[in-house]
C-alpha cells in the first residue's frame, strides 16, 4: 500500500551537483530537509531554493528519517554510507527504522551488499537511479528505477514520485542499478553510432540538419539523435549536461554485469571500447556529447 507524504518526517540530500540541485527542489514543503554537499556553497543554495537546512557535517543527518544519496560512484556512496577509518557513516549514526535511498549511478554489487549491511543494523537500503538528465532533473519528470521490495518502494513513492514522472520498481535491490547501467550502455551506444552515421553523412555531402530532420522522424531516429542533436550536436556547444566521465563509468559498470553472465556481446564491448578512448582523449569535465566532435575530426570534418 502507497503511504501519504510525512510533511513532519526530516529528509536528508547528500550530493548537490548537476542533477541533486536540481531534485531537492521538487522536495520543498514535503518535510524538513536538511542538504549536504561537499561544496558548502552547493548546500547553501539549496536553503533558497528548497528551503533546506544547509548541514555541514553527516551527523546533522543523525535524526533524519530518510536520507538521498545522489553522489558521483559507488566509491563515494560507500563512504557516505559505511564511513572510514577516522569518520563514521550513515551506518553508524542513523536510528533503526531510518531508509537511505540512493539515487546514484551505483555499481549494483555495491548496492546489494550495502542493503545487507543496512539491513542487519536495522535500516532500509534501497536504489532508485534515475534518467533524464538535468531537463528531467528541473521539471520533476525524471523516469525512475527503483530497486527493493513492494513495501519499501510503496515507502519510498511519495518522495520518488515528487521528483519523477514515471516511477518502477525494477525488481529486488540492485535492479534499479543494474537496469539504469544497461540502459546506459545502450544510450552510449546508440549515441556513438548516431555520431558515426552523420560523420559519413555530411562527409557524403548531406545537410546534417536535413539529415537529422529525416532521421528522426524515421526508423533510425532515437532518443540520442532527437535530445543530443539539437542544440549540444548540431549547434557544437557540446553541452547536453551529462559528463563523458559519468557516461564511462555507467558503460562500465554495464560491461561487468555483462561478464559477470558470461555472454559475447561483440557490440557492447566495441562500445566500451570508444567510450575508453574517448575519454582518454577528451579534456577533463568534458560533456559525454564531445564522443561526436571527436568522431567529426576523425572524419576530417
Amino acid at each position: 500500500m502507497v503511504q501519504s507524504v510525512d510533511h513532519q518526517q526530516l529528509i536528508g540530500f547528500i550530493g548537490l551537483g548537476a542533477m541533486g540541485s536540481r531534485m531537492i527542489t521538487h522536495l520543498k514543503g514535503v518535510g524538513k530537509l536538511i542538504a549536504l554537499d561537499a561544496d558548502p556553497a552547493r548546500a547553501a543554495e539549496a536553503v533558497v531554493t528548497s528551503e533546506a537546512i544547509a548541514a555541514r557535517s553527516l551527523h546533522e543527518l543523525a535524526t533524519a528519517h530518510v536520507v538521498i544519496l545522489m553522489l558521483p560512484n559507488s566509491k563515494i556512496v560507500d563512504e557516505v554510507f559505511k564511513g572510514s577509518e577516522d569518520k563514521k557513516g550513515l551506518i553508524d549514526i542513523l536510528s533503526a527504522g531510518s531508509m537511505i535511498i540512493d539515487m546514484s549511478s551505483s555499481d549494483p554489487t555495491h548496492t546489494v551488499a550495502n542493503a545487507k549491511l543496512a539491513q542487519d543494523k536495522g535500516l532500509t537500503f534501497i536504489d532508485a537511479p534515475v534518467s533524464g538528465g538535468i531537463n528531467g532533473a528541473a521539471s520533476g519528470k525524471l523516469a525512475i528505477m527503483a530497486g527493493g521490495t513492494q513495501a519499501q518502494f510503496d515507502q519510498a513513492l511519495p518522495l520518488l514520485s515528487k521528483m519523477g514522472s514515471n516511477v518502477v520498481l525494477a525488481g529486488a535491490v540492485g535492479a534499479g542499478h543494474a537496469v539504469k547501467a544497461l540502459n546506459n550502455l545502450l544510450g552510449a551506444t546508440i549515441f556513438a553510432a548516431t555520431a558515426e552515421v552523420f560523420s559519413v553523412g555530411e562527409k557524403f555531402g548531406l545537410d546534417p540538419r536535413v539529415m537529422h530532420k529525416i532521421v528522426n522522424a524515421s526508423s533510425g531516429g532515437s532518443f540520442m539523435s532527437n535530445h543530443m542533436w539539437p542544440g549540444p550536436v548540431l549547434d557544437k556547444t557540446w553541452n547536453f549536461g551529462f559528463a563523458m566521465q559519468l557516461m564511462h563509468k555507467d558503460v562500465g559498470v554495464a560491461m561487468s554485469l555483462i561478464k559477470a553472465t558470461g555472454i559475447d556481446t561483440v557490440l557492447c564491448q566495441d562500445s566500451a571500447k570508444i567510450w575508453d578512448e574517448a575519454l582518454k582523449a577528451a579534456k577533463p569535465g568534458s560533456d559525454m556529447t564531445i564522443l561526436a566532435q571527436q568522431i567529426q575530426h576523425k572524419a576530417g570534418l
